[in-house]
């Protein structure tokens, strides 16, 4: 089978899920992976992956070794153009084309041969591309190119961009989260678990039964350890647990210790940031239930990650 590995829309391409299950071939060896690849537009150069680089002969080269578990692996073509896989114990290959490179120097269209994992990788990926709600927000981002930079179109789009990624997100979110919980065996679930760890469209129990649930094959990937550490920080977060205790600066520059509201108010702990239109959106509705609530001893401890103070502090007087 003939897999063309596209790593699109911010590793966003991801699982349309209907029965839940797919048929995954065996391809893994015991004897360590074995890659054959081909780079159309290079003739001779390097190819540098961490600290190990390979000689790019003739328009060909080989990659050779032995891993624990599967992990993605990024590769660099003579300092200018690169690309990534999926790689477990596996015999493949691979055909890259750097007439395909992005203005970054970025190749997200590769063709794989033999891969189980790539294969996988590409069918749980093919599904998400065509959903409505993925047509509509690669129609929103075309769009917003044709615009005028701060123009009333370009601010009316952007927002529609940021409603319409938040649709998506949803979507991919409960495809990724169904397709685990029904491949306990699969690289490819964990592989896209680890990135959307932190989502709050799976519950707590549904987290803790895809990563606790994964096999021994998923748990040598480098993808599970990161799944394994979340669920640990879940656990000290879950309903019951006492909120992990912090001090941080206000916008006056004073610290606020979360502590310093222990058994006196019931506190709602609200992460934002400026640039994030959904979480200002919601800011109008917080505001009524804390209205509502504040002399029955309701609060709200808002905490943002902007690395910009200007754009934050013109956000909450905003």
């Amino acid at each position: 089978m003939r897999t063309v590995l596209k790593y699109g829309m911010g590793f966003l391409c991801l699982i349309w899920v209907s029965s839940c299950k797919t048929d995954k071939k065996e391809t893994r060896t015991n004897e360590g992976y074995i890659v054959s690849g081909t780079i159309k537009g290079v003739d001779n150069g390097i190819l540098v992956s961490g600290k190990d680089t390979i000689n790019i002969t003739k328009g060909s080269f080989t990659l050779k070794g032995k891993l624990d578990g599967a992990t993605q692996q990024y590769f660099r073509i003579n300092n200018q153009y690169s690309f990534g896989l999926l790689l477990d114990n596996e015999i493949f290959n691979v055909k890259v084309d750097i007439s395909k490179a992005d203005d970054r120097g970025q190749i997200s269209d590769v063709e794989i041969t033999g891969s189980g994992i790539n294969d996988e990788f590409n069918i749980v990926s093919g599904y998400i591309r065509n959903t409505p709600e993925a047509r509509k927000l690669q129609e929103l981002f075309e769009l917003g190119k044709t615009l005028e930079k701060g123009s009333e179109a370009y601010k009316k789009n952007y927002e529609a961009i940021s409603d319409a990624r938040e649709a998506f997100r949803k979507v991919q979110a409960k495809y990724i989260k169904d397709y685990a919980l029904n491949n306990p065996n699969s690289v490819v679930a964990a592989f896209y678990m680890r990135m959307q760890a932190n989502e709050v469209d799976q519950t707590f129990e549904e987290f803790q039964q895809i990563v606790e649930g994964f096999s021994d094959t998923v748990k040598k990937s480098s993808f599970y350890k990161p799944l394994k550490d979340e669920l640990e920080g879940l656990k000290r977060t879950a309903i019951g647990e006492t909120a992990p205790d912090f001090t941080l600066k206000t916008d006056q520059g004073k610290d606020f210790t979360l502590s310093s509201l222990r058994g006196e108010k019931v506190v709602l702990v609200d992460f934002w940031a400026s640039w994030c239109v959904p979480c200002r959106k919601s800011y109008p509705h917080l505001k009524e239930v804390y209205n509502k609530y504040k002399d029955k001893g309701f609060e709200v401890v808002a905490v943002t990650n902007d690395s910009n103070h200007d754009q934050w502090k013109k956000a909450i007087k905003d």
